[in-house]
């Protein structure tokens, strides 16, 4: 209660300023969701429609426990906490954002989970460069867009693009079997496949 009051008086100091907050509810996949997540986003949604200005959420799955699975446990299931929140806290979906770690190689399955049960915004990093595992990579997040949506409008070339820039101008080593920008990406190196190669080219 008393994390929540001190919370709520930052919040409360923001919009007396006219700010908009941007309220970070860190290690969301590991916190008492019914007795405090919800409770927390349901106090925040009250000083919003005081106020007449939106507060924004970002869901943090601090250490990357988030699961996407239908039916999955909370505080893990992704889905359960977009839902949650949307429907018990009713914070609107255009407030929601999700921000995941990719520690257990769930980050991108779980910002389109996110995506998919109403949450507007995914957080990511260019190449997924980000704290111990890795954030959400952005070039990923356009083609789980362009899939979901069925848009093709994107010129996703700028991918390569950025790898590039990232090699030469930062000098930052890419892994070679990295998804989309690494070096051995659609290359296939199997044996079968080179073998028919030789045969007919």
């Amino acid at each position: 209660q008393q994390a929540l009051e001190e919370y709520l008086d930052i919040v409360r100091a923001a919009l007396e300023e006219g700010i908009i907050p941007r309220c970070h509810f860190e290690d969301v996949t590991r916190a008492d969701f019914y007795g405090f997540v919800v409770p927390f986003a349901q106090e925040l949604m009250k000083l919003s429609e005081e106020s007449k200005i939106p507060v924004k959420i970002r869901v943090c799955d601090t250490m990357g426990y988030g699961v996407g699975y239908p039916g999955a446990m909370l505080p893990r299931s992704v889905p359960g906490i977009i839902y949650g929140l949307i429907h018990f806290a009713k914070v609107p979906s255009q407030n929601l954002e999700w921000h995941g770690h990719n520690d257990f190689y769930c980050a991108v399955s779980n910002a389109t989970t996110a995506w998919l049960y109403g949450c507007s915004g995914a957080n990511g990093t260019l190449l997924g460069i980000g704290e111990r595992t890795g954030n959400t990579p952005i070039e990923a997040l356009v083609i789980e867009y362009m899939s979901l949506r069925g848009d093709d409008s994107i010129d996703t070339t700028i991918i390569t693009d950025i790898a590039e820039y990232f090699r030469k101008e930062i000098g930052h080593h890419i892994p070679p079997n990295q998804p989309l920008v690494g070096e051995n990406f659609n290359v296939t190196l199997a044996g079968i496949h080179l073998d028919g190669l030789l045969k007919n080219e």
